[in-house]
């Protein structure tokens, strides 16, 4: 195993930062592996969408910085053991680590926390790739924390990971207030992003037996298996469970057997929005859900095409209290299914078997939607596949185009709908939206907004 710690630089005065980080990478410009070998390569692109996402923030340094890895090997980093120059550094008054440039077989973060109100932040300093079968990121017991591919101008997605037949990034124990963004995986055949043994915690009320506050940021995938995983569940008791969770603005295309490109097993208030997928599960013909979101949140202004499954299977509940939780469904582009409707709304038998189970309400609107279920298999492509909820639905202002009829919902269910109006049909995409591209409505108020 090998460890590289290189240096650790402060300054006291903000406008003193720049020319001492200057200094600090002037000293070392002659042996830095960025010179040479490292620089970024065109696979350090975001993938290619329809409209770009909207890009959080870039990384903002705080007044200390340490710079650790050797560039190359396994790089192990404890934040409760930290070492630079031989020296253990503490980390409550040091506000970013930087990982230094390179090829590793395998990062580890583990015991890392930042304050409530300022974050610590890992990032990268250059590019820093993974290449290779069973090459990771492992990240371990990480609170106020957010680790970020954008710590290099220049360098959109800072962390690469490349060909692998396992898992990239490898989450574990407590993870709370946590940001994971700007990376990209290419040829990742496992699950790329996953939570080891999140689903066997048992909620019980107490701190560590849940996560709170995930983001998934700025993320592109191609050619992968299931890009997020997040197991949990509801029977006995909640397993899994995540409050407040963001995913928004990743991207995942051409990834015939990816399956649900989001797994979320049990979350309260998730907030999935800005995604782009393309052209994934042609390989696959079971019932995906390229979304597969269990319990409560929103899901708006993602675009999901070319694709097998639902873009959203919901199935909802709510944690606290009868009704009083919901699930928005709004402002999202659906196009060209193989198989199935846009989007499903179900309450399986095991999860309304379960003594904890309460029921949510759902709101369906302002959504595109066009030619699903090409292959005319199973059910008809509509916009919903409706299945017993146990609550309530509202249902308007939707376009639909060139489905497999004109009809709206699949209704397999008592659900009672309390609002359907103004959903808009059309036989051809022409008299519905004005190009296949960027699928701007003609029918005013109707549809999804760009």
């Amino acid at each position: 195993m090998r460890r590289g710690l290189t240096h650790i630089y402060f300054s006291l005065k903000i406008p003193a930062i720049c020319c001492l980080m200057f200094c600090v990478i002037a000293c070392n410009k002659k042996n830095s592996p960025n010179n040479k070998l490292f620089k970024p390569s065109l696979a350090d692109t975001t993938i290619v969408r329809t409209s770009p996402p909207p890009e959080n923030p870039p990384v903002v340094e705080n007044v200390r910085v340490v710079i650790i890895g050797s560039s190359s090997g396994e790089l192990v980093a404890d934040g409760s053991n930290l070492e630079v120059n031989g020296k253990v550094v503490a980390l409550e008054n040091i506000d970013t680590v930087k990982i230094n440039a390179g090829v590793y077989t395998g990062i580890t973060l583990k015991n890392f926390s930042g304050k409530t109100d300022k974050r610590l932040i890992i990032t990268n300093n250059g590019l820093v790739s993974f290449t290779g079968d069973f090459t990771s990121m492992d990240i371990e017991n990480v609170n106020n924390v957010t680790i970020s591919g954008g710590g290099t101008m220049g360098v959109t997605r800072g962390f690469q990971f490349l060909n692998n037949k396992f898992r990239a990034v490898k989450l574990r124990g407590s993870i709370n207030n946590f940001t994971l963004e700007k990376m990209l995986f290419k040829n990742v055949s496992d699950y790329v992003i996953f939570y080891e043994g999140n689903d066997k915690r048992v909620y019980t009320g107490a701190a560590d037996s849940y996560s709170e506050n995930l983001a998934f940021l700025n993320l592109d995938a191609e050619n992968v298996g299931q890009f997020i995983g997040i197991g949990g569940e509801i029977g006995t008791s909640f397993t899994g469970l995540v409050k407040n969770i963001e995913v928004a603005g990743i991207t995942c295309i051409n990834s015939p057997e990816v399956g649900s490109v989001v797994f979320l097993g049990n979350c309260e208030n998730y907030n999935v929005h800005d995604n782009f997928v393309d052209n994934v599960n042609g390989a696959i013909n079971n019932h995906n859900g390229v979304f597969m979101l269990r319990g409560n949140g929103r899901f708006y202004n993602n675009t999901v095409k070319n694709h097998q499954g639902n873009a959203l299977r919901s199935w909802l509940y709510s944690m606290n209290g009868a009704n009083s939780s919901s699930v928005d469904i709004y402002n999202n582009i659906v196009y060209n299914s193989r198989m199935y409707s846009a989007f499903e709304l179900q309450v399986p038998p095991y999860i309304k078997e379960s003594a904890l189970f309460k029921p949510a309400t759902a709101r369906l609107y302002n959504n595109t939607v066009g030619r699903m279920n090409t292959s005319k298999k199973s059910f008809p492509g509509r916009l919903l596949d409706l299945y017993n909820t146990y609550s309530t639905l509202e249902l308007y202002n939707n376009l639909l185009f060139e489905d497999n009829d004109d009809i709206v919902l699949n209704n397999m269910s008592d659900t009672r709908i309390t609002t359907n109006a103004n959903n808009i049909y059309k036989a051809n995409y022409y008299d519905a939206v004005m190009d296949l591209t960027n699928f701007v409505s003609k029918i005013q108020s109707v549809g999804a907004a760009n």
